[in-house]
């Protein structure tokens, strides 16, 4: 009789003797070269013609909150920037798919060659649900700083806050940059934290209201005033870092 034990082991020798050959291959591909060494936190990139841009802020310098000009009507997506045996580009995943995958659209750019030390040229590779055409060829991207004015927490992509004392802890789900939704705990119990209109937020533990106010975003991270409600649990204000080092409580707590 053919054993559960043989049939696991069957399963992954050809694995085991394949890696040694899959690994030697991954020096083919200049995965840490130019395009990597273009990743940087707190930036915006676009084109001249303003058919793209991506603002990446927060602890992250691989993805960011994108708008794209597609036959003519503006798109929003997140934006990832990739640099592995699979692709050297950027990735997009539209605000559609994250309702229905059957909906979205997905794009990439790929990545040219770089254009001196601030931009890189793409190229889209194959066409998406917008368009019947590849809408972008040779397109230049340029990064600069981002302002103070321009930052919004709300916007990060795939970012984590806390307080220094670890109490407050709330992190960005992939919806965030459309509903404003987020996860998070207070000592320890699990809530909802929800960035609403002119930089407000919200925080409730279930049905119980806990704050709201309004926030302010920085380079550090994200002021919290409570001007409306929650002063006697939070005080006045309360400052919260990034604190990626806490992305596997993140994971966990979405589970």
């Amino acid at each position: 009789m053919f054993s559960i034990k043989r049939k696991i082991t069957a399963f992954f020798l050809p694995a085991l003797i394949a890696a040694p050959f899959i690994a030697s291959c991954t020096i083919m591909y200049d995965i840490d070269g130019d395009f990597k060494n273009l990743f940087e936190r707190n930036v915006v990139w676009s084109d001249e013609e303003g058919k793209i841009t991506i603002t990446v802020q927060g602890e992250r310098s691989d993805c960011g909150f994108a708008k794209l000009l597609l036959d003519g009507k503006e798109r929003r997506a997140t934006a990832n920037f990739v640099s592995n045996n699979q692709l050297v580009g950027i990735a997009f995943e539209s605000e559609e798919s994250m309702t229905d995958v059957y909906k979205g659209y997905s794009l990439v750019l790929r990545f040219n060659k770089a254009n001196g030390d601030s931009s890189a040229i793409f190229s889209s590779s194959g066409a998406n649900d917008y368009s019947s055409e590849e809408p972008f060829t040779n397109i230049t991207l340029t990064k600069r700083p981002i302002t103070p004015e321009e930052l919004d927490a709300r916007y990060c992509v795939h970012n984590y806050w806390c307080t220094e004392d670890r109490q407050l802890f709330i992190y960005q789900l992939n919806e965030t940059p459309y509903t404003g939704k987020m996860g998070g705990t207070y000592k320890d119990n699990r809530i909802d934290f929800l960035f609403i209109d002119d930089h407000g937020f919200k925080i409730d533990a279930g049905e119980e209201p806990l704050g709201e106010g309004k926030y302010v975003s920085t380079f550090e991270g994200m002021t919290l005033l409570f001007d409306t409600y929650g002063k006697e649990e939070f005080g006045e204000s309360l400052s919260l870092v990034w604190c990626w080092a806490n992305a596997q409580i993140a994971n966990l707590s979405s589970n």
